[in-house]
């Protein structure tokens, strides 16, 4: 192995362990080993900004473009609740919310789709009396599978369709990789259906009040003992004890009251860092435990998830209030973190925490905005709601272009984004602030790293290593060991890299054992989206963990007979198409 190749593989390998440790943020990590791929010598000067330039790169920001709309148009919303309308069961209603969030998720990103389906599930669960933790898994499952049907349904298979224009001068059809991806759509959401129900019946059948509150899983809240509080001389573990709560700290005159629970008595003015579920915490105003802020009259509750490229991940409590100026009030937080310290200020944020804000619903949206908050209301009070079924018709006349193969697909989505901005449809200015800059770096940098494991020769090693190791180089071994490779990646990294990395590995595979280099490509692109083991490798599993109330161990639980399905499914599909 000469010295390019050396350093290319050290390179991504040292990649692959900073994104696996999610210490820094994977734009950070994918710009670090984009310099040092220049630095070394293995991505020439000319193609450093290569990636930025690239169709896949431009077509991911026509389509986060285009999400911004299509959020307005309602018309998700309103197929979900119209066909909602008409089931009465649970499984009815898993199998409406998992097949609606697949076919969103075949024409856009699968955040995007999250975003656009996640206030429905949640609505439609309190509507019909299930407990969101039954249905939310199934639903980012359902997400992931959409996006294995066409080259927008998700970053990586852009990345795969672009090394292939790269080596070949033509691409893949819009819908060519929906050969495999629908049964596999169709066979996972039938087993979701089946299945989530009695995985999770732990959760229970009662969702609340269709008008109450998002989440009932535990929270952490502070409260302040009035002076009239019926509990005030009290110790702290006759109030749990009465309250069915958990008070974590009593702080008093700014300083921490330490000693055994049965000797600390409670004061009027006291803050309480107390845990317990939505109602329980509640409750506590009958006690006289009352929250720090009282809501105005133009002020309301609005509940939001860290998103994991949210800059507030690893900050505390108060660093979120004193960015928004103190006009945001944190009022709950349902946290992943286990070991519960100090103030409720001082407590840090991580991803998939739930937090319940309160202020005015403009200083709210605007603070989720800058921080990086998905916010599970589905409306945004004071925005103009599009014509509806406008967004979407434009929408779909870019994909049948595409589809058709009349224009390439980022010459399609380009010509609905400058329609959308004729008609006054489409704010570029507030769009272009709220893009996930975060996918398109990550991509930008990643696609000439992944042209140089082919360049430098590293893939023809690499493809020999996995090669040599195979019993036979039969299409199905060769299809089943890129399918693998790609399963074992995901869940620590992310999809692009996935994507990126295997392409010419596969190409390279290709060559060496005579199988088509279709079918392994497809391989590649529907391997990277087969992330239903851990609730770390994709955004949406985290996300969901947190508002879900789900253990780690719950998502290889439902993750890995529908993992199993996929590779045999994929495996089975690629090998005819061999």
């Amino acid at each position: 192995m000469g010295f390019e190749q050396a350093a290319i593989v050290v390179i991504l390998c040292g990649m692959l362990l900073a994104f696996a440790c999610e210490r820094w943020r994977v734009e950070t990590v994918a710009l670090v080993g984009l310099a040092l791929g220049l630095i070394s010598g293995v991505v020439p000067i000319g193609s450093v900004f290569q990636g930025f330039s690239s169709p896949a790169v431009i077509t991911v920001v026509e389509i986060l473009l285009v999400v911004s709309v299509l959020t307005r148009s309602r018309v998700i919303d309103d197929f979900a609740r119209r066909l909602a309308a008409s089931v009465s069961s649970e499984s009815a209603l898993l199998a409406v919310l998992c097949l609606s969030a697949a076919t969103v998720s075949v024409f856009m990103n699968n955040i995007g789709a999250l975003a656009l389906m996640f206030p429905v599930a949640l609505s439609l669960s309190h509507r019909l009396g299930v407990a969101p933790g039954r249905i939310l898994m199934a639903l980012s499952f359902s997400t992931l599978l959409g996006g294995m049907c066409s080259l927008t349904g998700t970053p990586a298979n852009l990345a795969v369709n672009q090394w292939l224009m790269t080596q070949t001068g033509s691409g893949m059809g819009y819908f060519e990789l929906a050969k495999v991806g629908l049964p596999l759509v169709l066979a996972g959401v039938l087993w979701l259906v089946l299945a989530s129900p009695r995985l999770f019946a732990r959760f229970g059948n009662d969702a609340g009040p269709a008008d109450g509150p998002g989440l009932q899983q535990v929270q952490l809240a502070p409260r302040i003992v009035a002076s009239a509080s019926v509990v005030a001389g009290e110790s702290i573990l006759a109030i749990e004890q009465r309250a069915g709560i958990v008070i974590h700290d009593v702080l008093r005159d700014g300083k921490h009251v330490f000693a055994r629970r049965e000797a600390i008595r409670v004061q009027a003015g006291d803050n309480l860092l107390v845990e317990g579920s939505h109602d329980e915490i509640e409750a506590l105003e009958e006690l006289g435990l009352n929250r720090a802020k009282v809501l105005d009259a133009d002020e309301m509750m609005i509940e939001g998830v860290v998103m994991p490229e949210s800059l507030i991940v690893g900050s505390r409590v108060e660093d979120l209030v004193a960015l928004s100026g103190d006009a945001v009030a944190v009022d709950g937080l349902v946290s992943r973190r286990g070991r519960v310290e100090g103030r409720f200020e001082d407590l840090q944020f991580s991803t998939g925490d739930v937090v319940s804000l309160s202020g005015r619903s403009e200083d709210i949206r605007t603070l989720a905005h800058d921080v990086g908050f998905l916010l599970l209301s589905p409306r945004r009070p004071g925005e103009p709601p599009l014509r509806r079924g406008f967004g979407v018709g434009l929408f779909t006349a870019g994909v049948l272009a595409s589809a058709l193969g009349l224009v390439p697909v980022e010459i399609a989505f380009g010509g609905v984004i400058l329609a959308l901005l004729l008609v006054g449809a489409l704010d570029l200015r507030r769009a272009l602030t709220e893009i996930n800059w975060r996918i398109v770096i990550l991509l930008a940098c990643m696609i000439p790293l992944g042209i140089a494991v082919e360049t430098t020769g590293a893939a023809r090693i690499l493809a020999g290593i996995l090669v040599s190791g195979l019993p036979s180089e039969q299409p199905a071994f060769i299809i089943a060991t890129v399918l693998l490779c790609g399963v074992a990646m995901t869940p620590f990294i992310d999809n692009v890299s996935t994507a990126v990395i295997l392409s010419p590995i596969a190409g390279e595979l290709s060559v060496r054992t005579g199988t088509p280099l279709e079918p392994l490509l497809i391989a590649v692109a529907i391997s990277a989206s087969i992330d239903f083991l851990t609730p770390i490798g994709h955004h949406n599993n985290a996300i969901v963990m947190g508002v879900g109330g789900y253990r780690f161990g719950e998502f290889a639980r439902l993750g890995a007979p529908l993992t199993a399905i996929c590779l045999v499914l994929a495996v089975v599909i690629l090998t005819l198409m061999a």
